[in-house]
């Protein structure tokens, strides 16, 4: 609990400093957040009463890792309302190019076709080349073959010029543009059972195959996050749609409660990601 209590405080620190650059007419910005950083900065910003002034970018709509950009008055003013909102993102982009030379890009990372190559693949010969996890995005495996990984324009002509292996397959790696083929790469199995409500404790259980009693304990010992925050609170009322992880067991999304049994109980639909 230290341990995440100083990363806070470290975090609201680095964006106080941010927002005063901001306010000094310069773009400012932090590199690639986790989801559960996101929504810390979130809550900082809206502290701060900053939310205006903030951008999260990860290279496509929806990407879960995403940098923070925090926008000067004179590019608010290009803006409708004078104010950040996602879907302004192509107007958002265009902007940001002409002012930051480091900007979110893409790499495609393409193989032989010697071997498959998965995510876990891709991310360990790229940190392998010293670089911290931070500095990347999202890593969309498109195929057996390849894949798209969003990081920043420095850090992209850096694995175009080092990158030669993932695993033991040789790859080529050029600049990437989005475009209507693009897949952020993940799969979902869906699920589908009923629940005697929607407490934490009933839909783990259903979730994850657990007993009531075993979910508790993971719940309570730590072993379950909801919408990438800590959660412990065994009675705690779900609300979809909603992401819940839970160690060892994987990561699922809460899309609906579709009504109830003749029994009485909650029809509950929900994806696990694999």
């Amino acid at each position: 609990m230290r341990a995440n209590a100083d990363a806070a405080s470290l975090l609201e620190a680095r964006i106080e400093d941010l927002l005063a650059r901001a306010e000094q007419g310069a773009v400012a910005c932090l590199p690639f957040l986790t989801p559960r950083d996101r929504k810390h900065a979130e809550r900082i910003l809206h502290a701060f009463g900053a939310d205006g002034r903030a951008w999260f970018w990860g290279g496509y709509p929806d990407a879960e890792r995403a940098c923070l950009f925090l926008l000067p008055d004179y590019l608010l003013l290009c803006l409708p309302n004078g104010r950040v909102a996602q879907e302004y993102g192509a107007t958002l982009c265009e902007l940001l190019v002409e002012e930051l030379a480091d900007t979110v890009c893409a790499v495609s990372v393409k193989g032989s076709g010697y071997r498959s190559l998965s995510h876990r693949d891709y991310l360990g010969s790229i940190l392998g080349l010293g670089l911290e996890r931070d500095a990347l995005g999202d890593i969309a495996v498109q195929n057996e073959h390849a894949a798209v990984v969003f990081c920043s324009a420095r850090i992209a002509q850096f694995l175009i010029e080092t990158l030669e292996k993932v695993a033991s397959d040789t790859v080529k790696c050029k600049l990437y543009a989005v475009d209507e083929s693009f897949t952020d790469g993940r799969t979902y199995k869906p699920i589908a059972d009923t629940v005697a409500s929607a407490r934490l404790d009933c839909v783990v259980a259903a979730l994850t195959n657990l007993s009531r009693d075993d979910a508790k304990t993971a719940i309570r010992t730590g072993l379950v996050e909801v919408d990438f925050e800590p959660e412990e609170r065994v009675d705690r009322t779900l609300v979809p749609p909603a992401t819940l992880s839970v160690r060892g067991y994987g990561r699922f999304i809460l899309r609906a409660f579709d009504g109830e049994t003749r029994k009485g109980r909650l029809r509950l639909r929900a994806d696990q990601l694999i």
